[in-house]
């Protein structure tokens, strides 16, 4: 087997005159994409063909039957939910157009790279597959470095994604240091020792929850509260946002104010989402997600600020007992911390100029004006 390489050291750059190469794709997305050339190429491209170019004899091509490979073998699989409609599509189009790479261990072959093309091809009842076989086979290490070496240019990964990765490396016993050293940017992360715990401790979440927070694209920083609560609440939370299905955004805010109200009122999280308000609005189908969203918020809102809710009610109540008129507007501090009020008159008119006034002047003798002058003087 001929593989023809062209490497320039002093721009980093990497050509393959090799169809099959299995950096082409990765390194040509590279040159496509300035941005995602921050992990040193030339590294990269020297340490995943040292394994495959020093005895290139023995990498081999052939169609290997389905019902043969161990699909069962995990260690090489990073992905969570289902394989993309688009690659259905392809494989059932045109087939297997780039072939999968195994290693053989006995009579069965394990995947190193091609998880998702074997569970189509599977799915799709095909009775063999392309592939490339390295033999002998790489250690555990090595098979997730190609892996990664081979989707790391053209593929994003989730944070669940990146813990399960992580993980995975730790389990076959990769020292820390060379993990965070070594693996973390490939996966764009710092190296950072609390961040490496911080996706290692991914692994104690619940599958359910894991998959969600995964379709979601929810970031660690959001949902790394999780890892201080208890199961029963983890799950309670699980069965609420896939019912809410927020944004990211607004999952940080739920989430906040949750963990918040529970430590502050010494209540487990699961009583918050159990809340029977909560369930009603939950349960109300009619209901389109914005404002589902709102009068679920509202609901937390004020259980975390209770004073400063309560002071917006009595607010809007005061204004509303003012009767003022529809073109006056009262300006006031959100955050009620200065107990100044302003008043702005719009008009065009002698007669509208006229109707505010007598409005004002009438609100200046009712109790409503003192109630609005006693919550920002005396909060």
């Amino acid at each position: 087997m001929l593989v023809c390489i062209d490497f320039i050291a002093s721009h980093g750059k990497i050509t393959t005159r090799y169809q099959h190469h299995p950096l082409r794709r990765g390194i040509a997305s590279a040159q496509n994409h300035p941005k995602k050339q921050q992990v040193n190429c030339r590294e990269l491209f020297h340490e995943t063909l040292d394994y495959m170019i020093k005895d290139s004899s023995k990498y081999i091509f052939k169609s290997v039957p389905i019902n043969s490979i161990d699909c069962d073998d995990q260690l090489t699989c990073f992905t969570f939910g289902e394989p993309a409609d688009s690659l259905k599509q392809s494989v059932e189009e045109f087939g297997i157009i780039h072939p999968v790479t195994l290693v053989q261990v006995a009579n069965r072959f394990r995947i190193i790279c091609g998880h998702r093309r074997v569970k189509i091809s599977s799915h799709l009842q095909l009775m063999e597959i392309p592939a490339r076989i390295l033999d002998p086979g790489p250690n555990d290490e090595t098979r997730m470095m190609l892996n990664l070496s081979e989707n790391q240019l053209h593929r994003h990964y989730s944070d669940i994604e990146k813990g399960l990765i992580l993980f995975k490396l730790s389990e076959v016993k990769v020292p820390e240091i060379r993990i965070i050293d070594k693996y973390m940017p490939m996966l764009s992360l710092e190296k950072s020792k609390k961040l490496l715990n911080d996706h290692l401790h991914t692994s104690q979440l619940v599958p359910g929850l894991k998959t969600l927070l995964h379709d979601m694209n929810i970031p660690l920083r959001v949902f790394s509260v999780f890892f201080d609560w208890n199961t029963k609440s983890v799950e309670a939370a699980e069965l609420f946002f896939s019912l809410l299905r927020p944004g990211a955004n607004k999952w940080r805010d739920l989430l906040e104010w949750v963990d918040e109200i529970s430590v502050r009122d010494k209540i487990s999280p699961s009583n918050l989402f159990e809340l029977p308000e909560l369930q009603s609005i939950l349960n109300q189908n009619d209901l389109s997600p914005n404002v589902r969203y709102d009068r679920i918020r509202q609901i937390f809102h004020f259980k975390r600020y209770p004073i400063l809710s309560d002071l917006r009610v009595r607010l809007a109540r005061s204004l509303d007992a003012l009767k003022l008129d529809d073109k006056t507007k009262v300006h006031v501090q959100d955050s009620f911390e200065s107990d100044e009020i302003s008043i702005e008159l719009k008009f065009r008119t002698r007669e509208e100029f006229v109707n505010q006034v007598e409005k004002l002047v009438r609100a200046s003798d009712s109790e409503a004006l003192d109630e609005l002058i006693c919550i920002f003087k005396y909060p």
